[in-house]
């Protein structure tokens, strides 16, 4: 069988969506299924891709997602391949896809945070864009032969939104990746934690938090409780935010900047964009992670600071207390206090933290990309040859 996978978004840079195409596509290498793949991929990324088998071609796809021109450029692409079947890892699927397809739906976050706040664009412009996706989005899984979802939370919510048959979603759930120093419970040498304290300006011990900065990541709120933990608490802590800065890392580093003292502001670090091997590092030497989030289709920084030993505390929503079991401590993350109350507790106990890493690592046994791999494989089976 030869399979087209849409890999626009490969790459750490795209966030959540490109580990999930990388660590896919990296997976399907392992495996002896005698299939043949195209990766359609932007120019920089097909150039510099290295195959990691011989079975694996990248074509230059030069397509913005989100745009109208990869619904009339993006079936040219795939009929021109000729793939059997195509997977297209995020909901960005043309119009009309000249093959059968398999469609992964990694939330449904525009149904609950319709905000005009998570766009630089006019207001009237976003809610036409807002209705065009939601359009493309209900086609796309309407016309698929299979839908691809990463919880069960997800699950639920594409059945209810989308008027969706439940027997048409299959669950795969993702992995922790191992990333650069594996999964071993291996500390930071004192060399490279004194690396990673000069590169980031940390001076104490700190909290952290992966991820974007999109208002319903809830970093607002995680800045103020962490101006609680400082000024009611007493806890000279840091609080380190690794992700791109973008336009909202950019405003979110402003607002901190008004709301809080010179002092307290400097105790929030903005690392930016950091390569794999620094954020393994920065996993490995925080006190604990914390995840405010107010939605999340599945969530993977917890499962990797989990897979590292590092404790974590989370905001108890949407898909997160399904993935993360009893092996976090939770909050209100519309309560300030609560959330700092809770890192509180965790952060200055060691108790609580052995207790939280002995449970991370038994739950973490839970999630692997050689599963995900393995379901995603049968997925594109069935689609080819139904039962």
């Amino acid at each position: 069988m030869h399979i087209g996978i849409d890999a626009r978004m490969y790459g750490p840079y795209h966030r959540g969506i490109g580990r999930y195409v990388q660590c896919l596509i990296e997976g399907l290498a392992k495996i002896d299924d005698g299939h043949r793949y195209t990766l359609f991929m932007g120019s920089n990324a097909a150039a510099s891709f290295v195959p990691p088998s011989g079975k694996f071609k990248a074509v230059k796809a030069d397509v913005p997602w989100y745009s109208l021109r990869e619904h009339w450029v993006m079936p040219r692409l795939v009929k021109r391949s000729k793939v059997d079947i195509m997977h297209w890892p995020h909901i960005n699927v043309p119009y009309f896809c000249p093959v059968p397809y398999a469609v992964t739906v990694h939330d449904l976050i525009v149904w609950h945070f319709p905000d005009t706040r998570a766009t630089t664009l006019p207001n009237w412009q976003y809610r036409l864009k807002l209705a065009a996706y939601r359009q493309v989005l209900q086609r796309a899984v309407n016309k698929s032969k299979s839908i691809i979802t990463v919880s069960n939370f997800t699950k639920r919510d594409i059945v209810r939104h989308l008027k969706i048959d439940p027997k048409r979603i299959a669950v795969t759930y993702l992995g922790a990746e191992k990333m650069v120093l594996g999964t071993e419970r291996l500390p930071n040498s004192p060399a490279f934690t004194d690396y990673l304290n000069s590169t980031f300006n940390i001076k104490k011990p700190y909290l952290l938090y992966v991820g974007s900065a999109y208002p319903h990541k809830n970093l607002e709120k995680l800045l103020e409780a962490f101006k609680l933990l400082r000024v009611k608490f007493n806890r000279n802590w840091q609080l380190v935010l690794a992700g791109r800065k973008d336009y909202f890392y950019k405003k979110l580093e402003e607002g901190a900047g008004v709301a809080m003292s010179p002092e307290l502001a400097a105790g929030v670090i903005f690392t930016g964009q950091v390569s794999e091997r620094d954020l393994d590092g920065l996993y490995r030497g925080a006190r604990f992670l914390v995840f405010p989030s107010l939605y999340e289709g599945f969530g993977l920084p917890p499962l990797e600071a989990m897979a590292r030993g590092v404790p974590v505390v989370a905001a108890k929503t949407a898909s997160i207390p399904e993935i993360l079991s009893d092996a976090a401590c939770y909050f209100n993350p519309e309560d300030i206090v609560n959330m700092a109350e809770i890192m509180d507790l965790v952060g200055g106990s060691r108790q609580v933290q052995d207790e939280l890493t002995r449970k991370g690592y038994e739950r973490v046994k839970n999630f692997s990309w050689e599963k995900t791999v393995k379901e995603t494989s049968a997925i594109y089976e069935l689609i080819h040859n139904p039962v």
